[in-house]
């Protein structure tokens, strides 16, 4: 009895170790693998990665969790994202909050980190730690602008306008039937 204990014990410990080192030497998991894409509510635009000439994806975003200070927890359990390039080191930055493009994914670089702030409906505003502001829809300048978040838990009958609010979708790509899992 006590040897399959020890044994239950070393493979726990076992995948909480490998978890934890890929963490360490910067290997993170994605979500699921999937891709997805970001399309703001109001407008239906799309913080686009990489384009085609028809305006369709080659290849959406991965949501990558990283290493969150207890403070921050605390009133965004969700912690500090990134939204990762796939086929490149580089992250979805928001430059200063003047402009979003892409930069190193570096845990250092705060440009790259984000918070995502749920809302009542599924859709979720994204927050720069750099900043502390919220991307929100494309003004009059064709470039997504930055805003004031609109988070204050104690006051939940706060309503969150359009241009705030975020969907991850899939990706505007062609897809292929999933296969089935038994």
């Amino acid at each position: 009895m006590k040897l399959v204990i020890i044994i239950f014990l070393i493979n726990i410990l076992a995948g909480c170790v490998t978890s934890a080192s890929n963490e360490l030497n910067g290997v993170f998991d994605s979500e699921n693998g999937s891709l997805f894409s970001i399309r703001n509510i109001q407008s239906g635009f799309m913080i686009p990665n990489t384009l085609d000439q028809h305006g369709r994806e080659l290849k959406g975003w991965q949501l990558v969790p990283k290493v969150t200070p207890v403070e921050v927890l605390v009133n965004f359990p969700g912690g500090w994202v990134q939204f990762k390039d796939p086929f490149s080191s580089n992250c979805l930055a928001a430059q200063r909050s003047l402009a979003i493009n892409k930069s190193t994914c570096d845990i250092n670089n705060k440009d790259t980190l984000f918070i995502l702030i749920p809302s009542t409906t599924g859709a979720v505003q994204i927050q720069s730690v750099s900043s502390g502001l919220c991307i929100i829809d494309k003004g009059s300048n064709d470039n997504f602008q930055f805003g004031k978040c609109i988070a204050d838990f104690q006051h939940p009958d706060l309503i969150i306008p359009e241009k705030n609010l975020w969907m991850l979708n899939p990706p505007v790509t062609a897809s292929s039937v999933a296969p089935l899992r038994v």
